[in-house]
């Protein structure tokens, strides 16, 4: 087997570390080109984009924060305003201010907890401003030479333009990249994506409505406070939606918003659209992305928090199962469900054979691996919509839903050779071998409750022992009905 994987990373390794070189090379120019596209006043763009996204793609992907990827991402810049008219010592100069300020933001990002830097503690966003300011501070140092040396543009005024720019972008655009879901997020529950009602789907519409009307109602009414109107919005959406839409629905509020204003389409009560504006506007749209992006921080933090705790109380710590109180809440109402009585469902208890031996012989650590052993067995085995859950002890409970008698057969038969399966490595040297016995009942059309159905399977389950165990009984059809 060595043999045939061990060549395979060295193949596609290289090819996929210049795959992902292109990409970023292609999409540092094209957000280049973007933001050279957008000079409707003085020689600097109003959006400027690149450093923001090519400083989210490093936090996001470290493995191209390599030579190759810096190098690539210069190129990038520079070949943008070649293309655009530029000249070569304009074009190096300009962009070796933008690479000053993603390098700050890299460094600067690498210090942070995984928690902060994906924006999920309540404090992240705060972080998150900070690191953008002195990105944005360093860059507009050096930018203001250079434009000063460029196009004769006062210092003082280009190190403004330049300070106000990057903020921004760096404050609207970076938190999308950053609160991105983690490929961990993709393990999560299908359960907890589920519990959204379909009438709690439409109520979470409004939201995007609302916000949708309040940017209308800024371009028609106007004034200078009129950029400030979707913020309630916002607040809105930042409590309905998770983080990940509320950064994207802040950016394009806040990217239209600065569009708008250069462009003349959102009146401030100002005749023209000056530097100033322009300068006002930038500080006051990157406060306006600070408030929904904090609230909804806050909110997912709380949320991650609760969802913990939630875990801790419905989930066995040790076996990972259900615990006994919610796996007996929630087996009784999917048998109580009428489709459990028309479309078949079983209900098994499972018991490790001679558990009592290996605790006394190798000590309860060995037992508790056991455990975790084998109830990775059974959790392997079953559907997402099967329960499992741990009862006390050595005994699981199994509820099967929508198998007939002879396919839950079939399934008891699988566990039991998954747990044979199994060898728990000993400390001191070898290995035990571990089986189970599994006892079955259905639940009938007749009005059978969760108690009598686990006492007929537990029934069940001691005829499996008593018959040699490592086997699978099934309690009598009517055994259930009768307790």
């Amino acid at each position: 087997m060595l043999d045939k994987t061990v060549p395979r990373p060295l193949v596609l390794r290289p090819f996929h570390h210049s795959f992902w070189l292109a990409g970023l090379g292609v999409i540092v120019f094209t957000a280049c080109v973007l933001g050279i596209l957008s000079r409707p006043v003085g020689m600097l763009a109003s959006i400027w984009p690149a450093n923001a996204i090519l400083l989210g793609l490093l936090i996001r992907k470290p493995s191209i924060a390599s030579p190759a990827g810096w190098l690539t991402a210069a190129m990038a810049y520079v070949l943008a305003d070649l293309v655009t008219g530029a000249d070569l010592y304009e074009a190096a100069a300009l962009n070796a201010a933008n690479m000053v300020g993603v390098v700050i933001g890299f460094l600067l990002y690498r210090r942070f907890s995984p928690e902060h830097r994906h924006l999920r503690r309540a404090r992240s966003v705060l972080y998150m401003f900070a690191a953008s300011s002195l990105a944005a501070m360093g860059a507009s140092l050096v930018g203001a030479v250079a434009v000063h040396l460029s196009f004769g543009k006062p210092v003082a005024d280009a190190f403004v333009a330049w300070l106000t720019t990057e903020l921004v972008n760096y404050v609207v655009l970076l938190p999308v990249f950053l609160a991105a879901p983690l490929p961990e997020d993709g393990l999560r529950s299908r359960a907890t994506r589920m519990t959204v009602s379909t009438a709690s789907a439409s109520a979470t519409v409004w939201p995007f409505v609302s916000l949708v009307l309040s940017c209308a109602a800024a371009l028609v009414i106007g004034g200078p406070g009129a950029f400030a109107f979707p913020v309630p919005a916002l607040l809105w959406c930042a409590l309905s939606y998770g983080l990940f839409p509320v950064t994207i629905l802040t950016a394009i509020v806040c990217v239209l918003t600065q569009i708008a204003v250069a462009s003349g389409a959102l009146h401030l009560g100002v005749s023209g659209v000056a530097e100033e504006t322009l300068t006002s506007t930038r500080l006051g749209t990157t406060l306006l992305a600070l408030c929904p992006l904090a609230v909804a921080s806050v909110d997912a933090a709380r949320r991650a928090l609760i969802g913990r705790l939630s875990h801790a109380v419905d989930y066995d710590f040790l076996t990972q199962c259900l615990a006994r109180a919610t796996f007996m809440a929630r087996a009784a109402a999917l048998i109580a469900a009428p489709v459990a009585r028309k479309g078949g469902t079983v209900v098994m208890m499972l018991d490790i054979d001679r558990f009592k031996a290996i605790n006394d012989t190798y000590g309860h650590a060995v037992g508790d691996q056991v455990l975790v052993s084998v109830a990775g067995a059974v959790r392997g085995t079953l559907r997402f919509e099967d329960l499992v859950g741990r009862l006390g002890g050595e005994e699981f409970a199994v509820v099967l839903v929508r198998q007939s008698p002879t396919d839950a057969l079939k399934v008891a038969e699988r566990l039991l050779e998954a747990v044979r399966a199994l060898h728990i490595d000993l400390d001191q040297g070898g290995r035990i071998a571990v089986t189970i016995s599994i006892g079955a009942a259905e639940v009938m059309t007749r009005d059978t409750g969760l108690d009598g159905l686990l006492l007929a399977a537990d029934r069940a389950l001691y005829q499996a022992k008593a018959a040699g165990r490592d086997r699978v009984q099934c309690a009598a059809p009517s055994s259930a009905h009768a307790t």
